[in-house]
């Protein structure tokens, strides 16, 4: 996730270094300052580096760069020019050589320094890497310019996590995050990274939710895997622990021995049969379990598969029993039994009786949610499911919004 994260910001970074991005020095010979002399050769050498000659600009430079006597001003013309060559040739290196002599030389116009500051933290960050000069320069731009540069928090940040310094990093990328109304998928990551270094788990989870929320890409919810995990064992009760793992097994997230068993228990015990086959069933497709789990994991499918078989012919009883019964409860238990054989537009009237029968509310709505879902009412489900309000319950209803915002 790192490196996917440094990738990203070095091709922003050398995007912004491309020819578009960096403009050629004003030519020398339009400068009075320059003698003729000097400035020839270096004229011809700008033209050849716009024509993208740059073995031949560079041999004209270097005969102008030969010349003795020359100015402070011709000096800094020449480095200029240097600078802008060798960032076209992406030799980003010499570029942050020739533009830093540029910077302290006096000539650099006044108007131009912070944006010098900006360029040299920039180069500093290709490779190959000066992260001491990147934190130097990148913090002398933020303190010149008012700090209201966002992206150039977000390079300090990484660059402070890239030397080992995670409490500076989060300082950096934080602001960086402030500052930005969305801020991009990579920031949150390289957080996270500092986040985790730290053993910082309250800042990893929140970070996470983040990603997941703004983000919720199949590689971002695997990092959620183990926050969910966490909810399940949490203690909100059973109920909250079966619509993590129904959430796990939605993103295919299954994929430990523990959580496919505890799952597949889980789901017995809460009189769904049906999913604990289904649970089971996904993680003997996944090939979770080794030869060790062998015996316990066909002994909990055996199990599994033989309440359904006599759990399934009554379900048509079942239901006439609960639509008669005056207790919400029996209906939100046979919402979730009907809902588990797949019918759930069966399962979402049994949940919205279950409301008008006083049940619990929390149970009802992530009922009625997760049935939209296999509904694919995507809109309907995450109504539904922030209308849960209990705070085990809400967390986990949460993360189902999130999920059903993909249908």
């Amino acid at each position: 996730m790192l490196k996917k994260s440094l990738l990203v910001i070095s091709l922003a970074i050398a995007a912004s270094l491309s020819v578009g991005g960096l403009l050629a020095p004003a030519p020398a010979l339009a400068q009075a300052k320059v003698s003729k002399k000097v400035g020839d050769p270096l004229a011809e050498a700008l033209a050849l580096g716009k024509k993208g000659q740059y073995a031949q600009a560079l041999t004209k430079l270097k005969a102008a760069d030969a010349v003795s006597g020359k100015t402070a001003f011709e000096q800094f013309k020449i480095n200029e020019t240097y600078g802008f060559i060798y960032s076209q040739q992406r030799n980003y290196a010499q570029a942050a050589v020739y533009f830093e002599k540029s910077l302290n030389s006096g000539q650099l116009p006044a108007g131009q320094v912070n944006d010098r500051l900006k360029q040299l933290a920039q180069l500093n960050f290709q490779a190959p890497r000066n992260l001491n000069k990147v934190i130097d320069y990148s913090n002398r731009y933020l303190k010149a310019t008012g700090g209201g540069d966002a992206a150039m928090h977000a390079m300090l940040g990484q660059a402070y996590q890239m030397t080992g310094n995670h409490k500076a990093a989060i300082a950096s990328v934080q602001n960086a995050v402030r500052l930005s109304g969305k801020p991009a998928e990579n920031w949150l990551r390289i957080l996270m990274q500092s986040y985790l270094a730290l053993g910082n788990a309250e800042g990893v989870a929140a970070t996470t939710d983040k990603l997941i929320n703004l983000y919720p890409t199949n590689d971002n919810w695997k990092l959620m895997a183990g926050t969910l995990r966490k909810q399940a064992a949490a203690g909100g009760g059973d109920q909250v622990a079966i619509d993590v793992y129904r959430l796990m097994a939605a993103l295919d997230l299954l994929d430990k021995v523990d959580d496919c068993h505890e799952a597949a228990i889980l789901a017995m015990e809460t009189k769904v049969p049906a999913e604990a086959v289904q649970f089971m069933e996904k993680c003997y497709a996944k090939k979770v379990f080794g030869p060790a789990d062998e015996a316990r994991s066909q002994k909990i499918l055996a199990d599994a598969r033989k309440r359904m078989a006599a759990q399934q012919p009554l379900l048509g009883k079942l239901s006439q029993q609960a639509a008669a019964s005056k207790s919400g409860q029996d209906e939100l238990n046979v919402g979730s039994v009907l809902l588990s054989y797949g019918q759930a537009d069966k399962a979402l009237a049994a949940a919205k009786r279950a409301v008008q029968k006083g049940a619990n509310p929390d149970e009802a709505w992530m009922l009625i949610g997760r049935s939209q879902v296999q509904l694919k009412d995507g809109a309907a489900a995450r109504k539904a499911f922030s209308s849960v309000k209990g705070a085990e319950a809400a967390t986990v209803a949460k993360s189902w919004g999130i999920y059903a915002s993909r249908i």
